[in-house]
């Protein structure tokens, strides 16, 4: 195949044996989703047929890389040797920009990685998958493996981006179950585990963007991109994280297109305009005494929607002003929808009123709370370097015992921008039993 049939925005085709490598098949699958990169994997995007008709059709129609999961039972797959190995290897020889990767499972007596088993274990001779870049089954050979292939896209799509006007598009979304033909065209398709509920993201998945998130200030500085295009939907404390992600030191303009199609823009820092877009309707101070350890406390709730709904926050407070040394509560200042030309002023307003509540009351942390359109979200993440946060989620779900519960704020994730780990320093949401 020649090198140009290779479109660095198709699929990663994940290879691997059901019996002992579907574990590992799943975890790389999620992280590599994480990172922004589709994947073709038979549990999700077999369609029904003669199975090896649709893989050679899946390999032959159109992949831009390939991870091959080495584990000892592959030698027993008829169809990883006879079928995936062979096409994979051919494009891995006839075009340069194909990304093949190996996660290899298989160790040495002295218990380090065993290079030398991909060839052995798939009867490849001569010997061609040792010179292949592989990594450990650990978790952290996983996320070296998606960065690797992160990487290798994002060069791929560099020369592509000034035919359309030098944007790195993310499309991102959060609760819909990833497939192969969920992807949108985009330059990155972040994905995250679907949450079993019914209001709140899945922490798993989140654990999979904290690990991942890390990479993307470096994606758009690789990409040589002038600028960020943020599609689709999501959580809106997710929201926050992945404007936390790539905030406004790292990248220039950010445009948000929601479902609807709805432009949102930013390319202010934060400031409070000469005519205000937002106003303070309730705040208090209340307590003057700083933590024995660790920094104090504030929250913020910034209600963008009409008419306002304060029952979530109330019960927010009622259950943590003891832990709070000041809160504030923002809204617009007029009544309707939301202009989205003005997104980057109200973010940028929003953010400064945050960063004043934050520093007049010792750096404190602050627990964010946003009711209101999921660009705005993350215009408003995109603008809080320097600051800790913890973003919420709202919620009015049952408790899992089935009991009654009034609609409230839970807290998701705490992040913190610019940080070499990444945004997402604890992932606080758990997942139903």
């Amino acid at each position: 195949m020649p090198a140009t049939d290779i479109n660095p925005r198709d699929p990663v085709f994940v290879s691997y044996r059901h019996s002992d490598g579907i574990a590992l098949a799943a975890e790389v699958t999620w992280l590599l989703r994480a990172a922004g990169i589709p994947v073709w994997r038979d549990v999700d995007d077999l369609p029904p047929g003669d199975t090896d008709a649709r893989l050679q059709q899946a390999i032959d129609e159109g992949i831009s890389g390939a991870v091959m999961i080495i584990t000892p039972q592959i030698a027993d797959s008829r169809v990883v040797r006879e079928i995936e190995a062979p096409r994979l290897l051919r494009l891995h020889r006839a075009a340069p920009e194909f990304a093949l990767g190996i996660v290899n499972a298989v160790q040495t007596t002295s218990g380090g990685v065993d290079y030398d088993a991909p060839d052995r274990v798939l009867g490849i001779e001569p010997a061609e998958l040792r010179s292949v870049d592989q990594k450990s089954a650990s978790r952290m050979g996983l996320v070296t493996m998606a960065r690797q292939m992160l990487w290798h896209r994002i060069a791929a799509i560099r020369p592509l981006l000034p035919a359309s006007g030098g944007e790195l598009r993310v499309s991102l979304q959060t609760r819909n179950t990833p497939q192969v033909y969920d992807r949108t065209g985009a330059d990155l398709d972040i994905r995250i585990r679907p949450s079993t509920h019914e209001k709140l993201p899945s922490a798993r998945g989140l654990e999979d963007f904290a690990e991942t998130a890390q990479f993307l200030p470096d994606a758009v500085t690789r990409a040589g991109a002038n600028g960020v295009r943020i599609e689709g939907g999501a959580h809106l404390s997710v929201s926050i994280a992945i404007g936390a992600a790539i905030p406004s030191t790292r990248v220039g303009p950010m445009t948000v297109v929601d479902g609807r199609g709805v432009h949102w823009v930013s390319s202010t820092e934060p400031q409070l305009p000469d005519e205000p877009r937002l106003r303070i309707i309730r705040q208090s101070t209340i307590s003057t005494t700083a933590p024995e350890s660790g920094r104090p406390d504030v929250a913020a709730y910034i209600d963008l929607q009409f008419p306002r709904s304060d029952a979530a926050f109330d019960l927010y407070l009622a259950e943590n002003a003891a832990a709070l040394v000041a809160w504030q509560h923002l809204a617009p200042t007029r009544t309707g929808l939301l202009d989205p030309t003005e997104a980057g002023t109200i973010a940028a307003e929003a953010v400064a009123h945050i960063r004043e509540l934050s520093m007049t009351n010792g750096n404190a942390v602050v627990h964010l709370m946003v009711r209101g359109p999921f660009g705005l979200a993350v215009l408003i993440g995109r603008l809080t370097n320097t600051l800790r946060v913890v973003a919420y989620e709202w919620s009015d779900s049952d408790a899992p015992d089935g009991t009654s519960m009034p609609p409230r704020y839970e807290a998701i994730v705490q992040l913190r921008a610019s940080t070499p780990a990444g945004v997402i320093e604890r992932v606080i949401v758990a997942d139903p039993e």
